[in-house]
């Protein structure tokens, strides 16, 4: 991209090289057509500068929006993680419960290990003996049961023991397996963050090459406007109409008088901030069908479009909008009184009657009032300009 950039900005500065040079050997029209094919080289600049920025405002929402999930991400993390905390805590818990129930049993087993290797010394006749000290049948059967319920009682406490272990064990497996799932979905969650900030690197790296292109783009520009300017000042000072032909001046739209914005500084109605404002505003109040005329007799310098892309999210695609003064015609009114060049701006006209070149006579028509470009509402910016600087308006015509 940038290759492409330094190679169109070189050719440029070959062709205006080569223009500029030539520049005082050219005739009007000549120097007519150089201006037209400036003109183009500044749409198509601006339009690659409206389509890098509408670009880098992508990319930058992309970012914004890349942020926004990783910081969803890392409170998962963080969630995940205190999840993992608390099965680590109840493992703690039931390892210490599995050690102590392997103590009891290893305990009672020792007690009855000890009564069974007893039994064994003694044999049978431990428990004979304990029969035959039965003092009546009625003491017999109670001794017969209570040596049968001793032997269930080691039997039932050493079972509870067993299952109660097992249980303990089970329980430490599924919170093992409970906790393992936690640290896998961790683990998914950093995976997914670290592919997430790779993409982040990579974004701002290619934010950087759009600014980067978007300054030399803007460079670029600067110098063709320079070069324009340069061409409409040659323009200008070999123009036809190089006499006084107006001794006054016509109101630039016949039946409107209304002047919303004077010549001078204010406050921009769209950007708001403070800008000079080089002509004056005649508002037809929302109405539409005025034209706007020639105020003297001229010859129209330029009739063109200040245009530029931007990112229709509706239709999915780059489209090319007015802008700036929209629609315009500039036409040249001949010398003034002291010998300087007076000429005339027309701004925002919805549509454009004239082509450069034409010879123009008082009130012939030039083009309907609008309000195309940067423009709140149906008017005529109207400018005066001596030697190719505003001056105000005001000052030659009235209404």
């Amino acid at each position: 991209m940038k290759k492409k950039i330094l190679s169109f900005v070189l050719a440029l500065f070959m062709t205006m090289t080569f223009m500029t040079g030539a520049a005082t050997a050219q005739s009007v029209d000549d120097l007519k057509n150089d201006l037209e094919s400036i003109e183009d080289k500044k749409a198509e600049t601006q339009e690659k500068i409206d389509t890098t920025k509408a670009t880098l405002e992508e990319v930058t929402e992309e970012i914004r929006r890349l942020e926004s999930q990783i910081s969803k991400i890392e409170t998962t993390i963080a969630e995940l993680q205190k999840d993992v905390d608390a099965a680590e805590a109840k493992l703690i818990k039931i390892r210490e419960e599995l050690k102590k129930a392997e103590e009891e049993r290893k305990e009672y087993k020792e007690v009855l290990d000890e009564r069974l290797r007893v039994m064994y010394m003694f044999g049978e006749s431990s428990y004979m003996e304990i029969l035959f000290s039965a003092e009546d049948f009625g003491d017999l059967i109670s001794k017969i049961d209570m040596i049968k319920t001793v032997i269930e009682y080691d039997q039932e406490i050493f079972a509870k023991l067993e299952a109660a272990e097992k249980e303990i064990e089970v329980k430490k497996e599924e919170i093992e397996v409970e906790k393992n799932n936690i640290i896998a979905k961790q683990n998914e969650a950093r995976r997914q963050k670290s592919s997430m900030d790779q993409v982040i690197v990579s974004r701002e790296s290619y934010v950087s090459e759009l600014n980067s292109n978007a300054r030399l783009l803007e460079e670029e520009q600067k110098t063709l406007e320079a070069e324009s300017n340069k061409i409409k000042n040659e323009i200008m000072s070999k123009q036809n109409v190089n006499e006084k032909v107006n001794s006054v001046y016509s109101w630039p739209v016949p039946g409107v008088s209304r002047i919303s914005s004077p010549y001078g500084w204010r406050i921009h109605p769209i950007h708001g901030t403070r800008k000079f404002h080089s002509g004056i505003d005649i508002s037809t109040q929302g109405r539409r069908g005025f034209d706007a005329i020639a105020v003297g007799f001229g010859e129209v310098v330029f009739s063109g479009a200040q245009t530029k892309t931007i990112w229709d999210s509706k239709e999915n695609k780059y489209k090319t909008v007015l802008t700036g003064y929209g629609n315009y015609i500039v036409i040249d009114l001949g010398l003034d009184d002291n010998g300087n060049k007076v000429s005339a701006l027309y701004g925002h006209l919805a549509r454009r009657y004239v082509s450069a070149g034409q010879k123009l006579s008082p009130g012939t028509p030039l083009g309907e009032v609008g309000t195309t470009g940067t423009s709140t509402g149906i008017h005529l910016h109207f400018e005066i300009r001596i030697n190719g600087s505003t001056v105000n308006p005001l000052k030659y015509v009235s209404p």
